[in-house]
């Protein structure tokens, strides 16, 4: 199991970072596809072993989803599948048993970073998250109880909270570090089962803690992310007037996204403009003519939008004030039947705007 949740997590990792990093701050995002990988911790009547009080060997791997609801609250659905289990210190032998356990649940998310107790666009966002739902638990038993198989099969109701935090690593990459508590209404997988008519001062329902790592990818730009429209005043109007006239100056090779050096000049000053504003951010946009398959359009127009972008940065603006998008041909502002309107069409936007 450790092998194979080390290769999910690197097969995740490489497709992640082969992605595009142009989409924007996490709390501009409407969607979060997370993939983790980590340790499971029992606690049962075999006694409980939380928080690394014997050296834990039961690995798993998670997936999850997420939707963004409002500052305060994200929709997910989650779950894992992995390996649980436990050895008593018995003599002549160790019982105990491993179970298969997969677990599926739709939850909520309370985020710290909320505006009101942290900043939304921290890099760094605390949370706390509980969920319900259901597991599966397919057990190998080792005990000497008569009358009990040494296999069974289970599937019950499941809830699950805790604690996590995620760290912004790029524009849309965050890193995933969480542990939670589940809780299974059922008291099969462990081998001791609970009995009514037995009571034990140890009975309890099978439980158990999953701490993990993961990687997280944003993506679907959030509605009201940037405050255009009515709220452009707020820039100051001959910042905004300043910086459009340097970027319809930008200029790239044929059918690339190598920047002209005679833009250059342009981009400096847009540079300046954000070094002197340090509370402005920009959105880069990178926009094509009809010219070719709508496919190649819109990775043009996206790989241009993160060429100036990175120009931006590497002259000390913080990458995280800088969010770079392409949408190929779908925004034109002059007819494609002319020359001259597809040449107007070519073209990058810098548009200016502050955080909500």
């Amino acid at each position: 199991m450790k092998k194979k949740a080390i290769a999910i997590l690197g097969v995740g990792l490489l497709c992640m970072l082969g992605t595009e990093l142009t989409f924007g701050q996490g709390y501009a995002h409407k969607y979060g596809v997370e993939i983790n990988g980590g340790i499971r911790e029992y606690g049962g009547d075999r006694g409980t072993r939380y928080f690394l009080a014997e050296r834990p060997d039961y690995q798993a791997v998670g997936l999850s989803f997420s939707y963004y609801v409002n500052p305060s609250f994200d929709a997910t659905v989650y779950g894992s599948v992995g390996d649980l289990g436990h050895r008593d210190d018995s003599y002549p032998k160790k019982l105990g048993f491993t179970a298969r356990v997969t677990d599926l649940m739709l939850g909520l998310r309370y985020k710290i970073s909320n505006g009101y107790i942290m900043p939304e666009d921290s890099r760094i966002r605390p949370y706390i998250q509980a969920g319900w739902g259901g597991m599966q638990s397919v057990s190998r038993i080792i005990h000497n109880v008569p009358g009990y198989g040494e296999n069974r099969s289970w599937v019950a109701a499941h809830w699950s909270a805790g604690v996590g935090v995620r760290v912004q690593l790029t524009d849309i990459l965050d890193l995933s570090l969480q542990s939670l508590y589940n809780y299974t209404f059922d008291d099969n997988y462990d081998g001791l089962p609970f009995s009514m008519g037995r009571l034990r001062l140890n009975a309890m329902h099978d439980a158990y803690l999953y701490h993990s790592v993961g990687f997280v990818v944003n993506f679907g730009e959030n509605d009201g992310a940037y405050r255009f429209g009515k709220d452009d005043e707020e820039v100051p109007k001959e910042v905004v007037a300043r910086v459009n006239l340097a970027a319809r100056s930008i200029q790239f090779e044929t059918a690339s996204a190598v920047i002209k050096p005679e833009s250059y000049a342009e981009l400096d000053t847009i540079v300046e403009i954000l070094l002197d504003y340090p509370t402005i951010d920009a959105l880069i946009e990178g926009h094509t003519d009809d010219v070719g398959d709508d496919e190649s359009n819109m990775t043009l127009s996206q790989n241009r939008a993160a060429a100036v972008k990175k120009y931006i940065e590497g002259k000390g603006v913080d990458a995280m004030r800088l969010t770079a998008k392409g949408y190929g041909e779908t925004q034109p502002i002059k007819s494609n039947k002319s020359e001259e309107g597809r040449q107007a069409n070519r073209r990058v936007e810098v548009k200016l705007y502050y955080r909500k």
